[in-house]
């Protein structure tokens, strides 16, 4: 027997009010000085450059920043640097101040240790930060990522790095260095280094071997030495449990800093040229610095097809530098390419452009086997490059880029057809998901910073690659290229040139990408809302009150609120001012799809949604992570009243997809009395145990945008088991469910 739970949407998600404010936001949050609080991995790089170009002192260092959550900043670091002399290992202490504004953009101020002052933004929900800014020696730019609760006691396995350095020569800048290669670690103290190095078009493959340590602190050093004899120290601040790490390596020949991460690979069987396939962005940046001053630049964004096999790709919109500025250049090369067992690998383009290029595939998913992202190093007949690529989103829309976004970037600003300085920027950029937008940043080039103001336009097509024009309050026009990237398309590339510069930033999303917050309205993850069923929008000044209709059909305005999805108007179940319960168009199409929000007069900003084409199951949850299921005797299943082996349980669920309707599915209308099975395959699981009985899984009848699942309870033992529904290979969240004996 079916039992109907026609009022548990109206109960789950009833929240408090909160005041009006004329604008309503979809995602996005207000940053403080509490959003950045604890111990970060930092990594701060520094350098001096003439006017003609050549850099004449240099300064990398790793340690961490500890934030008291209110006002106080210390930085611990160990430093490398280079002016008069050579300087490496140097421990360093700076102190003083910082603070956080509501749109995440602050500032840092030093006062012991050394005369400091830089640009501050936090995003990921402040689990790391940027920081572009200067003392009277350096112009700086560096970052920073929350450290893990618990740091590793050792380092196991294969982990790419890469960064970006300089050749020496004493206390001389010779070139620039680029480089991308391999740490091994035994997990007893032993590592082997395999990496490739790039000076102007000099191209060098490094072998080393030697021994490192683990401290307590997620710092960790390690000494190695090359086939040539060649010592090089290394330091690390390991930055999650992955692990990823920050970097800084020195020998008296060069020095670089940059970052690594876990491949995530058994070193048996390894890796492979099937893990990269698919769609990548990709970075591309090329110099070429004779005797350590630029001369030549391209900074390029776009994609990096691999096939699985050994075909690669590559389309790029090029900013470049090369006797005389040529900004928006189409690029399109194609070649070959391989991956060896321990994730090194090579590609050699012979279409478009003749190069070679070193790559390390890493972030191997356990699942699918596919590297997520990649780093390479390399050089044609012009430019030393170095970059890298990660995978995209599905697909994408001009409301994929919405709501505020910090970026930073690095470059060079110019002076007709040479570079005159190197050049840092931080700022926000404000998206409106509907092609317009705006922006302020800081930028430093040597030692002297500027803020700027800007507005202007831009896109982003299916494939996640776009264009954006900007014009600040000096009427300076700066126009580039940007592309989407992470699975869920928290970041993007952004390349942009105008006649005084030139720089590659990436841009990352304050919080989430605000497409990320519309959900699945029982699992609330995001991208899992079929049509017909729940979905939530968070934000803020959503409503004006707390409004929940009683009426059916479900009216499509609420007090002064309304939901479009691609235009119609979606019908509602409970608005307030941080959250809205709705219910997905039952006529709207699979794909990527655009919500706004109205409230009154004022609307929000447009986000990005994908709309699966079959089921994304997500099972009702109440308290601490209970399923809310009713119990064979009609009560709600919970620790004092549990469920026995063999009973009949009934679990509701949202974003059950396509069903054989028993009449016409009417957006808002409750769904017809009868049987509206799945039409797709699913299983469910209790405590990883096969429901092997299900007696009806489908729309509940009578209800809205709700589904059920009556199971009889397999046998388990006593105890809390997670319950979990897959539907089309799509599975649930996996709440729980109390079984007695």
């Amino acid at each position: 027997m079916k039992r109907r739970y026609t009022t548990l949407l109206l109960t789950l998600f009833c929240l408090p009010a909160v005041p009006l404010v004329a604008q309503p936001s979809i995602g996005g949050g207000t940053c403080s000085s509490a959003t950045l609080s604890g111990a970060y991995e930092f990594l701060l790089s520094g350098r001096q450059v003439t006017a003609t170009g050549t850099t004449t002192k240099l300064f990398q260092a790793v340690g961490t920043a500890n934030f008291d959550g209110l006002s106080k900043i210390v930085l611990t670091i160990t430093a490398n640097t280079v002016s008069s002399s050579q300087s490496f290992g140097t421990p360093l202490v700076y102190a003083g101040t910082y603070s956080m504004q509501s749109n995440c953009i602050g500032s840092i101020s030093i006062t012991t240790g050394d005369t400091a002052s830089f640009t501050l933004e936090s995003y990921n929900s402040g689990k790391t930060f940027a920081v572009i800014g200067s003392d009277s020696n350096f112009a700086y730019n560096g970052s920073g990522t929350l450290l893990p609760a618990t740091c590793p006691t050792t380092l196991t396995g294969i982990h790419e790095f890469s960064g970006t350095g300089s050749t020496l020569s004493g206390a001389t800048v010779t070139g620039v260095l680029d480089v991308a290669g391999v740490l091994a670690f035994d997990g007893q103290g032993n590592v082997t280094a395999n990496w490739t190095q790039v000076s102007n078009l000099v191209t060098a493959t490094v072998t080393a071997a030697g021994t490192y340590t683990v401290g307590a602190t997620c710092a960790a050093s390690a000494t190695l030495t090359d086939s040539s004899s060649n010592k090089y120290a290394v330091s690390l601040v390991i930055d999650s449990t992955s692990p990823a790490f920050a970097l800084a390596v020195t020998s008296p020949q060069l020095l670089f800093d940059g970052s690594g991460a876990a491949t995530q690979v058994a070193v048996t069987p390894g890796c492979s040229a099937s893990m990269l396939t698919g769609t990548y962005e990709i970075n591309l940046s090329g110099r070429l610095a004779p005797a350590g001053v630029t001369t030549k630049l391209l900074s390029s964004d776009g994609s990096a097809v691999f096939d699985g096999q050994s075909k690669v790709t590559i389309a790029l919109t090029a900013e470049s530098l090369n006797g005389s500025p040529a900004f928006g250049t189409a690029l399109v090369y194609t070649g070959t390419y391989s991956v060896q067992p321990n994730c090194q690998g090579a590609i050699n383009l012979t279409a478009g452009d003749t190069a070679a290029f070193a790559t390390v595939a890493y972030a191997i998913d356990a699942t699918t086997m596919q590297a997520k992202a990649f780093t390479l190093v390399g050089t044609d007949a012009t430019y030393a490059y170095s970059g890298g690529g990660t995978v995209q989103p599905a697909v994408c829309a001009v409301s994929t880029l919405s709501g505020e976004w910090l970026f930073s970037g690095t470059g060079n600003s110019l002076s007709g057809s040479s570079t005159s300085g190197i050049l840092d920027l931080a700022g926000v950029l404000q998206f409106d998901g509907q092609g317009n937008v705006t922006g302020t940043w800081t930028q430093a080039s040597n030692t002297t910073t500027a803020a700027v103001t800007v507005t202007g336009t831009y896109s982003v097509n299916a494939v996640c690659q776009g264009t954006i024009a900007l014009t600040d309050t000096s009427n300076n026009k700066y126009s580039g290229g940007t592309t989407v990237f992470g699975a869920a398309g928290n970041n993007f590339e952004l390349v942009m040139a105008d006649a005084q510069l030139i720089f590659t930033g990436a841009g990352r999303a304050a919080f989430v990408n605000p497409g990320q917050a519309v959900d699945n309205g029982a699992s609330f993850l995001a991208d899992s809302t079929p049509a017909g069923s729940v979905f939530s929008i968070f934000g803020s000044d959503l409503a004006t009150a707390v409004g929940q209709p009683t009426i059916v059909p479900l009216p499509t305005k609420v007090l002064t609120t309304q939901v479009t999805v691609n235009g119609e108007l979606a019908p509602l179940f409970y608005v307030q001012g941080t959250q809205i319960n709705a219910q997905m168009p039952e006529d709207i199409k699979p794909g990527v799809a655009t919500v706004i929000v109205t409230n009154g007069t004022s609307s929000s900003n447009a986000v990005a949604v994908m709309v699966p084409a079959t089921g994304t199951p997500g099972i009702a949850v109440y308290g601490d992570n209970r399923a809310v299921v009713i119990n064979q005797d009609g009560s709600l299943n919970s620790a004092t009243s549990p469920a026995k082996v063999g009973d009949t349980l009934v679990a509701y669920f949202t974003g059950g997809g396509p069903v054989n309707a028993a009449g016409p599915l009417v957006s808002g209308a409750r769904t017809p009395i009868g049987y509206s099975p799945l039409s797709a395959s699913y299983t469910m699981t209790l405590g990883g145990v096969a429901a092997t009985t299900v007696n009806y899984i489908g729309l509940t009848p009578g209800s809205i945008g709700l589904y059920q699942a009556n199971f009889v309870v397999p046998q388990v033992t006593a105890g809390d088991h997670p319950l979990v529904i897959t539907i089309s290979g799509q599975a649930s969240n996996n709440p729980l469910v109390a079984i007695s004996k």
